[in-house]
C-alpha cells in the first residue's frame, strides 16, 4: 500500500490505505497455519522489520516496471520537445512530463481493467505460504534479480517508446530537408508545433497497439515478484 502503483497515491486517504491493509491482513491470517515464535523481543522486532522490508520490496518491484512505462513517455517527451513543459503531478508529488504521465496512467488503467491488481494481491497472499511468518532466509538471488530488473526496465521503456521515437526522428529529417531546400521557411518557428502535431496523430493511431503492449508487459511484474519470493524463500 505504500509503494505499489494504484494504492500509493498521495491523494488517496490514509484511512482507506489502513482499511485495505487491515482487510488484506485478515484474509492472510485466515489462510495461515498457526506459527510459534520464541519469546524474544529482539527477535520479534527483527521479524517485523523483515516483513516490512519484504512488503516494500514487492511494491518496489511493481513500481519499477510502471516507472519503465512512464520512462517510455519521458523519452518521447525529450525527443518531441514536451520535456520543456513539465508540470507538477499532485498524485506523485513530482514534476512530470506530458507523455510520461499519459503512459503511466494508461498502464494503470490497463492494470485495473484486466484485474491484474487482483493477481498481484493473490501473489502477496501466496508469499506468506512461501515465506512463513517467523522465518527469514536472505540470499544473493534477490539482489541479483533486482539488478537485472533495472536493466529489464530500461529495455522495456525503449521497446514502448521506439515507434514514437522513430516517428520523431523522421520528422526531424524531413524538417532538415525542408530547411535546406526551402530556405525561406523558418523551420525553427514551425518545427516544434509541426513535430508535436505529427506525433500526436501517430499516438492516436498507435494507441490500440500501445494498449496491447502494456497488457503483455503486465505478466512480467508477476514473474519478477514470483522470482523474488522464490529467491528469499530458500
Amino acid at each position: 500500500m505504500v509503494t505499489s502503483p494504484g494504492f500509493s497515491f498521495r491523494n488517496m486517504p490514509k484511512l482507506v490505505k489502513i482499511m485495505l491493509s487491515l482487510g488484506l491482513a485478515l484474509l492472510v491470517i485466515e489462510t495461515m497455519e498457526p506459527v510459534t515464535i520464541e519469546n524474544n523481543l529482539f527477535l520479534l522486532y527483527l521479524l517485523v522489520i523483515k516483513e516490512i522490508l519484504i512488503g516494500l520490496s514487492m511494491g518496489f518491484i511493481t513500481q519499477i516496471l510502471f516507472s519503465a512505462i512512464e520512462m517510455a513517455g519521458q523519452l518521447i517527451d525529450f525527443q518531441v520537445g514536451f520535456s520543456m513543459g513539465m508540470i507538477y503531478d499532485p498524485s506523485s508529488g513530482v514534476q512530470a512530463s506530458n507523455y510520461g504521465r499519459f503512459y503511466y496512467w494508461l498502464g494503470l488503467a490497463v492494470f485495473f481493467m484486466t484485474d491484474f491488481h487482483l493477481i498481484i494481491l493473490q501473489t502477496v497472499i501466496n508469499s506468506f505460504r512461501a515465506i512463513p511468518l517467523g522465518t527469514y532466509n536472505i540470499n544473493s538471488g534477490a539482489i541479483n534479480g533486482t539488478i537485472m530488473l533495472f536493466g529489464e526496465s530500461f529495455k522495456l521503456a525503449l521497446m514502448l517508446a521506439a515507434p514514437m521515437l522513430i516517428v520523431a526522428l523522421i520528422v526531424d529529417v524531413v524538417l532538415g530537408i525542408i530547411s535546406r531546400s526551402v530556405s525561406q521557411i523558418n523551420v525553427l518557428m514551425i518545427g516544434l508545433p509541426f513535430k508535436i502535431f505529427v506525433t500526436l496523430l501517430f499516438m492516436l493511431a498507435l494507441l490500440p497497439s500501445l494498449f496491447d503492449q502494456v497488457q503483455h508487459l503486465l505478466p512480467t511484474i508477476q514473474r519478477y515478484l514470483q522470482e523474488f519470493i522464490q529467491s528469499i524463500s530458500g
